[in-house]
């Protein structure tokens, strides 16, 4: 009796599971930051598998010549793909990073057919996805922007640790260059330091796909340094007065306490992974949440 009421249930969640989430063919890119790989992308995708929004289906490593090595493939008929990218020069910088996102989204277009993309970006990934769409804007050549959740993105800097990963010589070593309450938002919504990597986003802030919603996450330990640890809360929130008026949505979350580390936030984070699932996949997801820009 008790085995048939468990297929029962399996059944009915299988279904509830349907009429929960987009059918939709739109695949989502999922981008790692700086020093890291895959490893930082598959709590967040199988959190999104296991709730049966979205499935990988695709997994491109970018060589350090640029060169694309593609494993899986995307179809029309796939519901909701995932598509990991691997950066195998994981310190080459969120620039470069940008540009070789910018081959990624061509080979999709022209091998795959992908006319549409989601985005998900961590930490200088998210940095990457960002620059991407405001390089490329609704430029032909590549799929066309949907959504993009940024996580810990370091817009108008990061802070200086010391850390052992981090470049001692060479044009990156300025982009840490920010310090735990050394910049806050203006009431206008501006930084009020406006740090080199900042500039270069706000110069092409028009060129953004105006079409694109995107959801910003950023950490806050709660520690006092409005920080997640790596990146400061007004590097992060920064992003708003960029895309101020040239989206159609724009939304931000905060991810409090000991889980918004700025590594927790993709590992294995359920706040985040509960966000980031509804707000790419879910029918139901609700637009009038605290937004910075609907406000």
């Amino acid at each position: 009796m008790s085995f048939g009421f468990n297929i029962w249930q399996t059944q009915r969640a299988q279904d509830q599971l349907k009429t929960q989430y987009v059918t939709s063919n739109t695949p989502t890119i999922f981008l790692h930051g700086w020093s890291s790989s895959l490893r930082s992308e598959k709590d967040m995708v199988s959190a999104a598998e296991v709730s049966g929004a979205a499935s990988r289906r695709m997994i491109i490593h970018v060589r350090p010549n640029g060169k694309l090595k593609v494993t899986g493939t995307i179809k029309k008929w796939m519901v909701n793909p995932i598509i990991l990218v691997r950066m195998d020069n994981n310190r080459a910088g969120e620039v470069q990073y940008a540009h070789w996102l910018t081959k990624v989204c061509k080979m999709l277009k022209q091998k795959y057919h992908v006319n549409e993309l989601n985005f998900v970006g961590h930490s200088m990934g998210a940095y990457a996805v960002i620059y991407y769409n405001l390089m490329n804007g609704n430029n032909k050549d590549v799929p066309r922007a949907n959504k993009l959740c940024v996580i810990a993105g370091p817009y108008d800097g990061i802070m200086d640790n010391h850390k052992s990963n981090q470049p001692t010589s060479g044009p990156l070593m300025q982009l840490w260059d920010d310090a735990p309450n050394q910049n806050r938002i203006l009431a206008t919504g501006k930084p009020k330091i406006i740090h080199p990597e900042y500039r270069l986003l706000y110069r092409l802030r028009k060129n953004f796909p105006h079409q694109a919603r995107v959801l910003n996450i950023y950490g806050n330990l709660g520690d006092g340094s409005n920080s997640d640890g790596v990146v400061t809360t007004a590097s992060a929130l920064s992003l708003g007065y960029i895309l101020r008026d040239h989206v159609s949505f724009y939304q931000t979350f905060e991810a409090f306490g000991d889980k918004a580390q700025h590594s927790a936030l993709h590992n294995n984070n359920l706040a985040v992974n509960k966000i980031l699932t509804e707000f790419l996949w879910d029918k139901n997801y609700r637009d009038n949440s605290a937004s910075e820009l609907m406000q």
